[in-house]
């Protein structure tokens, strides 16, 4: 395994006041710290040299002159490389960064030695508006000069780079010096073909922050990069669209790391054509999305002609299936995938308007309101955002989503714009350890329901699964729902809400009172309980082929079952 040496990198220009702020809260981590003091005044000067005299974790370099913040971090990252260290984590030195980011990006970045783990900013307060449309801007060009979306952000200053590729760059290509520096050497790294890896990190602008954009000359340098990069984008075309259609590797990436595609400004455009044009005008533009990423994605295309082959070997011949799955089968799930994304977008707008049939509903509302809590265990199949938004328009309370999101960030910070009622009763869990477990039965024990999904190997790398039959062949399914339905003891229903027609059909099922795992045979009685989730959810995509939505390789490698948990193992939780 590829030995992970991290360290942090903090370029500094007369930050004022935040800069002990943020120094302070980054030696928490206790990591070494790279500053590069680009040619600060002498109170800064000052400052830094009391605060690396005392702080044998900071290691200080100066200029006289200031060159720029480009060169300032270029200068840090070798520095950091020459002394040993594999990964840089550059954070400004302005206070606007989340210092309690760091650990989740190191996390990221030792599973990921490879990648960059890129900064997506998650804003909190105001945000200026002249950089809120210029990151617009920004944002459009690189779109062009990488031909894709594998970049969240590129001008957010907070990033890991594996030490030794930025490094070869920076010795091989004139970076820009400035403000344009954060955009310039991603682009750069992705036409290297290095792996992106996009992260939310929390953004403020403090009330004491101080600002060195010029307006005027930091314009102009970053036109000037992006039309340099134009030029060698269009020198790269032919191997930039290869990327797209031939495979890049046998070994595609775990779910939770398929960033979502498509950007803040994408989402936008959806919100305004909804508002000018409805829903009409919505799914008409949908279409053409849809037929972009069906054309651009050629995993997503992969996996669904795999997924739709398996289904018709093991159950066809289907009414929606009758052959054996064709490019036009393939489309179609892509199609309804994008177009679910419209559904749930609208069912926050107005989730009135929704034609929800739900046979069992009085069942649900008499479980609701026997002071009991319930687990209700779903699948990526459907659309579950569709009984969320018409439960907070109802009114209808203790319904918990338990979610690991942070793939679909962007889309999640729209929904939460468009209507604040889609953070409520949220859990973002990317895992399940004993002190979440204990936070959820509280939930439960308080009478309040948890609603997550169990289709998808965990998130965490050392998540645990078990090999069941799906489709005529053994698939890694998570065991952390079923041992989590076990610390709870609590009735577990099967709930999925599908599409038929133009209205959605909500199916729910009693799954058991309560799921026991005795500790003598424990591994057989989990094994039993998943495969008959696995059943279940099989014969709802026999049902409703086109409406599964595991667009990866969902077999892959199979983890075998080893021993008997004692704590509970990482659940695969609901994707919002």
């Amino acid at each position: 395994m590829t030995d992970f040496r991290p360290c942090l990198i903090v370029p500094v220009f007369n930050p004022g006041p935040a800069l002990g702020r943020t120094l302070g809260a980054l030696l928490l981590h206790r990591l070494p710290i790279f500053v590069q003091d680009d040619g600060s005044t002498e109170a800064t000067r000052l400052e830094l040299e009391a605060l690396a005299a005392s702080q044998p974790l900071i290691r200080l370099g100066r200029w006289d002159r200031n060159q720029g913040k480009g060169a300032a971090v270029v200068e840090a990252l070798r520095r950091a490389h020459a002394a040993g260290f594999t990964h840089g984590l550059q954070v400004d030195a302005d206070g606007q960064h989340d210092p309690e980011a760091v650990g989740p990006f190191l996390v990221l970045g030792e599973a990921h030695p490879d990648a960059i783990i890129a900064g997506v900013p998650r804003y909190e307060g105001p945000v200026p508006t002249a950089r809120r449309y210029g990151r617009w801007f920004t944002h459009a060009w690189v779109w062009l000069e990488t031909l894709s979306f594998a970049i969240g952000d590129s001008l957010c200053g907070f990033r890991l780079y594996p030490l030794e590729a930025a490094v070869r760059l920076a010795g091989r290509v004139a970076l820009p010096l400035r403000m344009d520096f954060d955009t310039a050497i991603i682009v750069r790294l992705h036409w290297a073909s290095l792996p992106i890896l996009n992260a939310p990190v929390r953004v403020t602008y403090p009330a004491d922050g101080v600002s060195h954009f010029d307006v005027l000359r930091d314009n102009l340098r970053i036109t000037r990069m992006h039309t340099r990069l134009v030029c060698g984008m269009l020198l790269r075309l032919p191997r930039l669209l290869a990327r797209k259609i031939r495979p890049r590797g046998s070994n595609p990436a775990h779910w939770s790391r398929i960033q979502e595609r498509g950007t803040a400004l994408g989402l936008r455009i959806a919100l305004w054509t909804y508002r000018l044009l409805g829903r009409r005008g919505l799914r008409f533009i949908t279409e053409f999305v849809a037929a972009y990423f069906f054309v651009t994605g050629r995993e997503a295309r992969r996996a669904s002609r795999d997924y739709l082959q398996r289904l018709h070997d093991s159950s066809g011949p289907l009414p929606e299936l009758p052959r054996p799955p064709r490019l036009r089968d393939q489309y179609r799930h892509v199609r309804t995938f994008a177009l679910s994304y419209v559904d749930r977008f609208l069912a926050w707008m107005d989730a009135g308007d929704a034609t929800v049939d739900f046979p069992e509903e009085a069942a649900f509302h008499a479980q609701l309101a026997s002071g009991r809590g319930a687990l209700f265990l779903s699948a990526h199949l459907g659309n579950l955002d569709m009984l969320r938004g018409l439960g907070a328009l109802r009114g209808i309370q203790g319904l918990n989503a338990v979610v690991y999101s942070e793939h679909v960030v962007r889309f999640q910070d729209l929904l939460k714009e468009i209507n604040p009622g889609y953070e409520s009763n949220l859990i973002h869990l990317p895992e399940v350890t004993v002190g979440t477990a204990m936070a959820l039965e509280d939930k439960v024990a308080k009478g309040e329901s948890l609603f997550l999904v169990g289709d998808r190997p965990p998130a965490s790398e050392n998540g645990r699964t078990v090999p069941v039959p799906f489709l005529g062949r053994e698939a890694p399914f998570p065991m952390g729902p079923i041992f989590l339905a076990h610390l709870l003891q609590c009735p577990v229903y099967l709930f999925f809400c599908i599409k038929e027609g133009t209205a959605y059909r909500v199916h729910m099922e009693t799954f058991a009172d309560r799921i026991d795992l005795p500790r003598r045979g424990r591994e057989a009685a989990l094994k039993d309980w998943v495969t008959r989730y696995a059943a279940a959810v099989e014969a709802h995509c026999r049902r409703a082929p086109f409406q599964w939505f595991n667009f990866y390789d969902f077999w892959g490698p199979v983890s075998a079952l080893s021993a008997s948990p004692s704590v509970p193992p990482p659940a695969s939780p609901a994707a919002p």
